[in-house]
């Protein structure tokens, strides 16, 4: 069954739930890769979700774990001298270095004094919904939801725009 529509199906169901039918799909599916540096996640994946994480499905990463071709490693704190110092003090020399710095919002520049986001930098309100004190003020885009981003924000821009349309009507 495709991850979308999975997803789709679980985002009206508790979280607790759908996390835990989420483990439970993971272990029959995933690998337990922990010996080879990567452990099972301590949160559920709806609970990550909902904390702003972005689900990803594997294209082929757990293969080349398992396979030896992909080593995992501590986080990367600095590079020195030609070499990457990792998390735990250890100095390697990868023949690659790849830069992968995940998403930021990055919208505290924008609209970061108008009491519109909250401790995370996420938008208080989105799709249809406007924060109370900027009512013309709309976001789409800024959740992770598990039933697919690109399939909510096309579900908000038309809630959005039928919300413009029918406040800005000439009386």
């Amino acid at each position: 069954m495709p991850a979308q529509l999975s997803g789709i199906l679980c985002r009206r169901l508790p979280v607790a739930l759908t996390d835990r039918l989420a483990a439970l799909a993971a272990r029959v599916s995933v690998p337990d890769l922990s010996a080879k540096g990567l452990p099972r996640p301590d949160t559920g994946l709806f609970s990550r979700a909902r904390q702003g994480a972005i689900p990803v499905q594997d294209v082929g990463l757990i293969d080349a774990v398992r396979k030896g071709t992909v080593e995992p490693v501590a986080a990367v704190e600095a590079f020195e001298d030609g070499k990457v110092v990792l998390a735990d003090g250890t100095r390697i020399a990868p023949h690659s270095d790849i830069a992968a710095t995940g998403y930021r919002r990055a919208l505290e520049s924008l609209v970061g004094t108008l009491g519109v986001l909250d401790e995370h930098g996420r938008p208080t309100a989105h799709g249809p919904r406007t924060p109370k004190q900027t009512p013309n003020l709309y976001f789409t885009g800024f959740t992770t939801p598990i039933s697919g981003t690109l399939r909510e924000l096309s579900r908000d821009a038309k809630k959005i725009a039928k919300k413009i349309a029918t406040s800005h009507r000439s009386p």
